[in-house]
């Protein structure tokens, strides 16, 4: 394809989203708009999708936007790591917009921020230098601030301006990253940073380099929510609206977390791999437990995304190739069956009319549709067979064993077996229900809900049962050349695993139904952060990177 499409991967969902406006000029229209402004982004998906076959070779494009190129001008690159990324992007905002058109409370404006926040991610994945990326990554915010409060409630208020005095915070500390590498080196192209820390005898101090590194990891962690950074997630991914939810937690700190992995190639920042695989580590258990205390139905789910992004984090952190695939493909995983989980647990909130999961009643045999896709998440995300949570765990153990931290990551699957024992009661046991609680759901709306729900669950279980496949070509696009290596996920030995997996994960749940777990739980959640410890932890975690570095 030709490459001149590569910025209209960015271009067409703005436009989607600006056309979606007129939709308050026009009520009659505003709904075809919505429509238009949603498939702009899956068009997106649909260009670079085009690209696959000069991305599976080890192709790499950049494109010089207006002819004018590096440093001068402004570069977009296409190479395969940022394929996946406008990939994962364009296939979740358009499942989770179409799931959006299934209700009809969403205005145009929803629909113009949703539009907004792709276009933002996309940019982030394709730019080829830090300043563009620094903007983007403000697009971003402002989307998702908006996108978070939709609803005004108090709650989402209050998380809102924990996101935004976070992400404030944190994007002022990636811009002088982006100072003082400036200073240094005279350019922002992550190619020619690259390049010039690679020439000998270039007079580049190597303390300037490694700070303005620590800074830009600072200001990325916080989108990437691992801990300490972490502290805005559970509130904001908890009261968003739910479709918007799933976006947040199955693409935003996918992509925040692709960045800075490109920004860690660019400045040759291997030395961090050890501190990032102990706070991978330290984030998936202690996250876990957080979790494992919840009685709010999507906070606890929230938490997950924190765990989860732990194990993406520790994977990477072991610094081999086997360890940055199992990395990339656990996040896509997780992309997919936690958005799955968001949808599913939101659809079970909206009709049980509580979040609280004790209050919500059993509600597998009114939705019977929701409850099947909920326990193929649920299976995901715990690490059974034949879902995609079973495969790359599977490859994260493989990169992990030998490290103490593995001992962690191990635990931390326990814990989370029991977790999705304890929300699943959202779900079962299946009990006949009075008439007095069936709502009737329109056709239409029925199916712009269900094809999600449909499609994301298929996608859960092909990427198990074709789990190694699936990692042999993500590694071949994202790195071309490298042989594939990794588990026999259908061994015997693998799949014994499972056999005392679920039952210690029923003896953890079981353990917090009696009067120590439930005293666990309750003086967990009086520990919860709230705004006057929220930069205690953001500094915190600066001080870690800035002696990490020093």
């Amino acid at each position: 394809m030709s490459e001149t499409l590569i910025p209209m991967m960015i271009v067409l969902p703005m436009a989607g989203g600006a056309l979606s406006l007129f939709g308050k000029i026009f009520p009659s229209a505003g709904r075809p708009l919505s429509f238009a402004a949603v498939f702009s982004i899956l068009v997106s998906g649909i260009i670079a999708a085009g690209f696959f076959s000069q991305m599976y070779t080890g192709g790499r494009i950049l494109y010089a936007l207006g002819g004018w190129p590096e440093p001068w001008g402004i570069s977009l690159v296409l190479d395969g790591f940022a394929w996946i990324s406008v990939i994962l992007v364009s296939m979740l905002s358009f499942l989770s917009g179409l799931f959006s058109l299934g209700s009809k409370k969403y205005s145009a404006v929803y629909y113009l921020f949703l539009s907004l926040l792709s276009a933002g991610l996309i940019g982030v994945s394709l730019t080829n230098d830090l300043f563009t990326m620094f903007v983007c990554f403000e697009i971003v915010a402002i989307a998702a601030y908006i996108l978070i409060v939709y609803e005004k409630s108090a709650a989402s208020l209050v998380a809102g301006f924990k996101y935004l005095i976070l992400s404030s915070v944190g994007i002022l500390f990636f811009l002088f990253g982006v100072f003082l590498i400036y200073r240094e080196i005279g350019v922002l192209s992550l190619s020619m940073i690259h390049q010039a820390l690679e020439t000998p005898g270039s007079g580049i101090s190597g303390r300037t380099v490694h700070f303005a590194l620590a800074s830009l990891c600072v200001g990325i962690g916080v989108r990437t929510a691992f801990i300490p950074f972490h502290t805005w997630l559970p509130e904001a991914h908890a009261f968003a609206p739910h479709p918007v939810s799933a976006l947040l937690s199955g693409v935003l700190i996918k992509i925040s977390f692709f960045a800075m992995v490109r920004i860690l190639f660019a400045f040759n920042g291997a030395y961090l791999y050890t501190l990032l695989l102990w706070i991978g580590a330290l984030t998936a258990i202690a996250a876990v437990l957080y979790a494992l205390a919840q009685s709010d139905a999507k906070r606890l789910l929230a938490f997950h995304s924190v765990s989860q992004m732990g194990y993406i984090l520790a994977a990477f952190g072991t610094g081999t190739a086997a360890g940055f695939g199992a990395s990339v493909f656990h996040a896509l995983n997780h992309a997919l069956f936690k958005s799955l989980l968001f949808l599913t647990v939101g659809m079970a909130v909206e009709r049980g009319g509580s979040r609280n999961l004790y209050a919500i009643r059993p509600l597998g045999r009114e939705m019977p549709l929701a409850a099947i896709a909920f326990f193929s998440a649920a299976a995901s995300i715990a690490g059974m067979p034949p879902f995609n949570g079973f495969a790359s765990k599977a490859f994260i153990s493989y990169a992990m064993k030998g490290s103490p931290a593995y001992y962690l990551i191990w635990l931390t699957g326990f814990l989370t077996v029991a977790s999705f024992i304890k929300l699943s009661r959202i779900y079962l046991p299946v009990r006949p229900t009075s008439i007095e609680y069936r709502e009737k759901t329109g056709f239409a709306a029925a199916v712009l809900q269900g094809i999600p729900l449909i499609l994301l669950a298929l996608l859960c279980l092909a990427g198990g049962v074709y789990g190694s496949s699936v990692s042999r070509i993500i590694t071949a696009i994202i790195e071309p050349g490298r042989a594939f290596s990794g588990p026999a996920l259908w061994s015997l030995q693998k799949l014994s695993t499972v056999l005392y997996l679920i039952p210690a994960g029923v003896l953890i749940y079981l353990s917090l139904k009696t009067p120590p777990g439930k005293a666990y739980a309750a003086r967990l959640r009086r520990m919860m952060p709230n705004l006057h410890t929220v930069l205690i932890f953001f500094f915190s975690g600066l001080l870690i990177f800035g002696f990490a570095v020093y």
